[in-house]
């Protein structure tokens, strides 16, 4: 069995690093990936995932990346259960990070993405909003 996602992105806000009950460093890095498509409007929608970083993979972050970074991951996907205010229990998923990847700076404009359920963000010399 393999439990396995690469993501390749951009750092979508400045990070917050924290420290775990048990002393642990730790950061969620919010990631925004570019589909590779555009959608009918002419524009590139983009997913955001937030992914964790734990120990010295937090401490790399934390001297190497920042808003705008450009950074590829390669992790696993852990599950948990979530107990809502109804008493319902609900599965939820946690990426987390085990390698990283540094690969510059990003093309991605902040004032053009759209943070909401569908992003849109601008490519290159490409234009227009959505």
């Amino acid at each position: 069995m393999y439990n396995y996602f690469m993501l390749i992105g951009v750092i979508y806000k400045e990070l917050e690093f924290k420290t775990s009950k048990n002393g642990t460093k730790y950061v969620r890095i919010p990631l925004l990936v570019a589909r590779s498509f555009k959608n009918p409007d002419g524009q590139y929608d983009a997913d955001l995932f937030h992914i964790y970083l734990w120990d010295s993979l937090a401490d790399l972050a934390d001297d190497n990346f920042k808003k705008g970074s450009k950074i590829g991951i390669k992790g696993r996907i852990q599950s948990r259960f979530v107990t809502l205010e109804d008493k319902s229990v609900i599965p939820a998923y946690d990426l987390i990070a085990e390698r990283l990847i540094m690969m510059g700076q990003s093309d991605v404009k902040y004032d053009e993405i759209e943070v909401n359920t569908k992003m849109t963000i601008e490519k290159n010399d490409e234009e227009g909003k959505r």
